[in-house]
């Protein structure tokens, strides 16, 4: 059974989780911002009509234009419309087809991978970098974004290794890197994020033992609950096969600025 704590936790992680050094969150009762070297995001927004633009405003003052900004609407948003308000002020569907997310949540563990799927989390620079290469080709991001991520990528590392967060794993099939996948932890539990399997690997387990792995280490640091936001067509089905219950629909948005 979910908590009413873990069931907020999962319609907006945002304003729960712990940050690196090198992200930045600010939160109110109207909004949630939260923002890395290259990306932003906004979620909780909890206005009413004639605030949105102000709040659009405000949210573009604070984000520099070079980050990629994405808005999450919840079904508790307000306004009810606000999807329809921030089309109209500029926003637009994301450009990777993503428009929509399931916020699932887990507090029972979840069955292990397949038995040759070794699971460590990383604790080098090396590590740290095949794991994010793989999660880039596994959601085929585009050259541009990687270009201006990467050099962010050895100071991301050390941040999270001093903060704590996030923790990435890496999983290995028959000693090759198959899968990724971060933790970001909470009072409340885990948010997981970036589960990402090689295309050669897929069918094998490889998503299932992160999960196992990171729900092992969620309930070895005493905060044994998962939260996601889950793609309908890729990570959905299998979260709900392994035990993940529905919490929320949340809809994304981009800022093209």
């Amino acid at each position: 059974m979910l908590t009413p704590e873990v069931r907020a936790f999962a319609h907006a992680p945002d304003r729960y989780t712990r940050l690196s050094g090198d992200v930045e969150r600010t939160a109110d009762e109207r909004v949630c911002v939260v923002q890395g070297t290259t990306w932003a995001t906004v979620s909780g927004v909890r206005v009413e009509a004639d605030a949105v633009q102000g709040l659009v405003d405000e949210v573009r003052t604070r984000v520099p234009r070079v980050k990629n900004t994405t808005w999450l609407i919840d079904p508790e948003a307000r306004p009810s419309d606000l999807r329809e308000r921030l089309l109209g002020l500029g926003l637009r569907e994301p450009e990777d087809g993503h428009g929509v997310l399931h916020a699932l949540a887990c507090v029972e563990a979840p069955p292990p991978g397949a038995r040759d799927v070794e699971v460590l989390r990383v604790e080098t620079l090396h590590d740290y970098l095949t794991a994010t290469d793989l999660m880039w080709d596994a959601f085929a991001t585009s050259a541009e974004r990687r270009e201006r991520q990467r050099p962010h990528l050895r100071a991301e590392f050390e941040a999270a290794q001093r903060a704590g967060v996030p923790a990435t794993f890496l999983g290995r099939l028959a000693g090759r890197p198959a899968g990724a996948g971060r933790s970001i932890y909470s009072d409340r539990g885990v948010f997981l994020i970036a589960g990402a399997v090689a295309e050669w690997a897929r069918g094998r387990g490889v998503y299932r033992a992160l999960v196992r792995a990171r729900w092992d280490d969620a309930a070895a640091r005493g905060t044994p609950a998962l939260v996601v936001e889950a793609l309908p067509g890729t990570s959905y089905p299998i979260l709900k096969r392994v035990g993940f219950v529905d919490v929320c629909t949340i809809r994304r948005l981009e800022d093209p600025r």
